[in-house]
């Protein structure tokens, strides 16, 4: 009887999509499944839209996790009442990011002030350039079937550090941001990357098998109805942590403070014990009072 290895296992068991063993999987739109090597790119330059992107998720973790609901809405809500802010020069814009383009059709671009507007055939992925020459505020209404679509807005600063920029202006106004209504656009769909069992036999694959770790998601974000659809499975390679700074730096921190927790008196201990009951969460010891305070005062 042949014997399978994992990737054969995995292969005939499961729909692959995104990066496996040095294989990326890719179902097309006609439901042909490609494979092909995976060739990985260094990390791109950070530009002006990558900065502003940052920016935004920065300041929308102060109020929401990733996981809630309404951090969708506070997302939404940055993407688009946060301007642009830019340096003098010629940008790119994604069509389907920044101007929200669904359809491809004719579009027309008005810059606040001007008389006259230009008349675009856009569709998502499309590439729009402009050119800032002057400093300032600047408001651009985009029209579709002669209905306001959009409006974008930029600040062309004559400051380098577009990161401080970002941080003054939302800092300013990410309350007043929060407090506006939530503007009305159809998200982008997200790519899929996981694995989905092929088989009503498996629903789910979980643990460490050789040297590879899978696990499942709670929070499905593919699946509109979770009971419709079998679970969704991640993969990654074991790491051995043992070379990892921070894990050094852990495990000594845990000797020191075992060892000044065994030199206390029997006092002191059943005073931090005693410390416990103050606490909703009564299976937290007086050892974990202790270790969590002397990692704070090594943090500080």
């Amino acid at each position: 009887m042949k014997t399978l290895n994992v990737t054969d296992f995995l292969e005939k068991n499961f729909a692959i999509h995104g990066e496996f063993n040095g294989e990326v999987y890719r179902t097309k739109r006609n439901g042909v499944v490609e494979k092909y090597p995976y060739q990985p790119v260094s990390p791109y330059k950070r530009t002006p839209l990558t900065i502003r992107n940052e920016w935004i998720r920065k300041f929308a973790i102060t109020v929401s996790n990733p996981r809630n609901e309404d951090y969708k809405s506070v997302i939404r809500k940055l993407n688009y009442y946060t301007p642009y802010i830019l340096n003098e020069g010629k940008q790119k814009f994604l069509a389907e990011t920044v101007f929200y383009v669904r359809k491809h059709g004719d579009y027309e671009f008005l810059w606040q002030g001007n008389e006259m507007g230009s008349v675009y055939t856009v569709s998502k992925r499309t590439e729009l350039k402009f050119s800032f020459y002057n400093a300032g505020e600047k408001l651009l209404e985009v029209y579709y079937d002669d209905e306001i679509y959009c409006q974008r807005w930029f600040i062309i600063t004559e400051e380098e550090d577009l990161d401080a920029e970002y941080e003054d202006w939302l800092s300013e106004h990410f309350g007043e941001i929060l407090a506006m209504p939530e503007p009305q656009y159809e998200s982008l769909p997200t790519y899929r990357r996981g694995m989905q069992s092929q088989r009503n036999w498996i629903l789910a694959l979980e643990g460490k098998i050789f040297e590879e770790v899978f696990y499942s998601v709670v929070a499905n974000h593919h699946s509109p109805n979770k009971r419709d659809y079998n679970p969704w499975i991640y993969h990654r390679k074991t790491y051995n942590h043992s070379t990892n700074p921070q894990t050094a730096y852990f495990c000594n921190k845990m000797k020191d403070i075992g060892a000044a927790w065994q030199e206390l008196s029997e006092e002191d201990r059943a005073n931090w014990n005693k410390e416990t009951n103050k606490l909703v969460r009564r299976r937290v010891t007086g050892y974990n009072l202790f270790t969590r305070e002397r990692v704070i005062e090594g943090a500080t």
